[in-house]
């Protein structure tokens, strides 16, 4: 039975939330402020947080960034403003999803189950690791390397690398990586993909990858490119 974490200090909303989290057979644990919420993530070890940005005491985005130096847990960020800089923002720092209020419970609920039916597949479908050149992805242990460096990936980062690596100069639309890393119940924006793929480039480029062989095929999507 999954857990997930609710950080909001809306209590209506919280309530509600696990009220329909609750009817879906998930154990939920609430908190109101982000300081708890991270006390309540280290003692129980959620499957999946969801977080408010504008919470008090450390905000979502200061708990985001202390989750993602600890656990590679789901993280989905709610936010009032419809604003495309908070949106970017909670990406960049570990965020796999991003919601603005108000919004429909269902479409939510729809969104986390899709993240954990991802979760529980991707183990039984791959090879234990991908390599090219000083790239290395260990698909069993979810790590990337750079020159035996390791490279710190959010999970959605991570899928996508392994969707990308797994079909080789296949291009991939943005709705077939939508529907490979998010699943078929994501009601999101597609170009959300382009979010994680510009920030898993900027990580491996970073970490010392020449010539990040992601491409970019204008109208169409993505593919992984190495050279022949």
């Amino acid at each position: 039975m999954s857990h997930i974490l609710v950080a909001d200090d809306d209590k209506d909303l919280v309530e509600g939330l696990r009220w329909y989290l609750e009817a879906e057979g998930f154990v939920v644990t609430c908190a109101s402020e982000g300081t708890t919420a991270l006390a309540e993530f280290r003692n129980g070890r959620p499957d999946v947080v969801i977080l408010d940005i504008m919470m008090p005491g450390m905000d979502g985005i200061e708990v985001c960034e202390a989750i993602r130096r600890e656990s590679d847990a789901y993280v989905m960020m709610l936010s009032a403003r419809d604003g495309e800089i908070d949106k970017v923002r909670a990406l960049s720092i570990g965020a796999d999803d991003y919601m603005t209020k108000p919004f429909h419970v269902s479409e939510l609920v729809a969104r986390v189950k899709a993240m954990l039916r991802r979760g529980r597949s991707v183990k039984a479908e791959e090879p234990s690791s991908y390599q090219w050149k000083d790239l290395k992805v260990l698909v069993d242990e979810r790590r990337v390397a750079v020159r035996q460096v390791l490279v710190d990936l959010t999970s959605m980062e991570f899928d996508l690398l392994v969707t990308l690596m797994r079909r080789p100069r296949v291009v991939f639309s943005r709705d077939e990586l939508v529907k490979a890393v998010w699943g078929d119940d994501f009601y999101g924006e597609t170009r959300l993909v382009d979010n994680h793929v510009y920030h898993l480039r900027e990580k491996l480029a970073r970490a010392g990858l020449r010539d990040v062989p992601i491409a970019t095929v204008r109208g169409v999507g993505y593919a992984f490119r190495p050279e022949d």
